[in-house]
């Protein structure tokens, strides 16, 4: 870790902002690839020091073809793309921009819930589409005095209930095996030991939790079941998280009441996608973290773990600490 930062090479294989870039080139080669690729990845990656990954899949064989790989800097938090364990067994550090999105992330998951239950986006297109309706069946609910239960209860979710709280006066539960009682409550969040306890419990549902073997397919039919038919569900984390073929079936039995989310288990989502059939379901393709603010913050933070790395030194947001041992 504590080579000189002389004749090192970044690869950003992936649109980022310019500030990120702009930071590196006075250190080191740094190299944009083109949105198609005519080679695999790894061809491109053999002698970085350096990748800064949005989306991109860094696999086994990816970090094992790149020999000279100091550190994978995650544009953005969930490392699901990512192969934690082969990094860590190269001594590759992962970091990622842990506080650098909450704030957009959460603004988002606001919207939805605003945009689902005031049924605007279906009101739109009624209008657009020449097929108007009687206004009382546009007739939504208001978010001030609801519940809102969390699924997670991190920089996201945490400012998510802030925003509830301080805007609509909502009372906010979470369920996070993670988070002590104390620490939730200094959020002015009441913990939730039992998810089903939450889910029958809460007006608005929203996921704020990485993809992992735990949390992959949480909500399925019997968890949809468990929510009250007024209910609504929020994903913005990722996909995979929720059962996509279970909360359609749920939408259209009316087991819950709406559903929106930005991520999907295939990405982009096709256009025939069942959940598209349904007017009480809003999808954005994985757009909640990508505000200009956010953007900029991400790039910037990548760029400056990287250069803490190449001059020795350790992240701030280290994904696999462990690599330091």
């Amino acid at each position: 870790m504590g080579e000189a930062m002389a004749n090192k090479k970044v690869i950003v294989p992936e649109t980022i902002h310019p500030a990120g870039p702009e930071i590196l080139r006075s250190v080191a080669e740094v190299v944009s690839l083109p949105e198609q690729l005519e080679k695999p990845l790894w061809d491109y990656t053999a002698e970085a020091h350096a990748i800064i990954v949005r989306l991109w899949k860094i696999d086994r064989e990816v970090l094992g073809q790149s020999k000279n790989l100091m550190i994978v800097a995650k544009h953005g938090v969930g490392c699901d793309n990512i192969d934690i364990e082969a990094a860590t067994q190269r001594k590759v550090v992962v970091t990622n921009t842990l506080l650098d999105n909450a704030e957009s992330v959460a603004e988002h998951d606001l919207g939805l819930m605003l945009a689902i239950n005031k049924k605007i986006v279906e009101a739109d297109r009624s209008i657009r589409l020449g097929k108007p309706r009687p206004r009382e069946s546009f007739d939504g609910v208001e978010l001030k005095d609801k519940t809102l239960g969390l699924i997670g209860v991190g920089h996201i979710g945490s400012t998510l209930a802030y925003q509830c709280r301080a805007a609509f006066n909502m009372s906010v539960m979470a369920y996070d095996p993670y988070v002590s009682k104390e620490k939730a409550a200094q959020m002015g969040v009441t913990k939730i030991e039992k998810l089903d306890y939450m889910l029958q419990n809460a007006d608005y549902v929203v996921i704020c939790v990485p993809l992992t073997k735990e949390t992959a397919n949480l909500i399925g039919s019997r968890e949809l079941n468990l929510m009250k038919p007024d209910a609504f569900l929020i994903n913005s984390s990722r996909g995979g998280i929720v059962d996509e073929q279970a909360l359609y079936d749920s939408l259209t039995r009316g087991t819950i009441a709406g559903a929106a989310m930005d991520v999907f288990l295939k990405e982009p989502p096709p256009a025939d996608h069942l959940l598209f059939s349904l007017d009480n379901f809003i999808g954005t393709p994985h757009v909640a973290g990508s505000t200009k603010e956010a953007m900029k913050r991400m790039a910037t933070t990548c760029a400056e773990e990287i250069l803490r790395v190449f001059r020795g030194e350790r992240p701030k947001f280290p994904v696999n600490p462990q690599v330091f041992d």
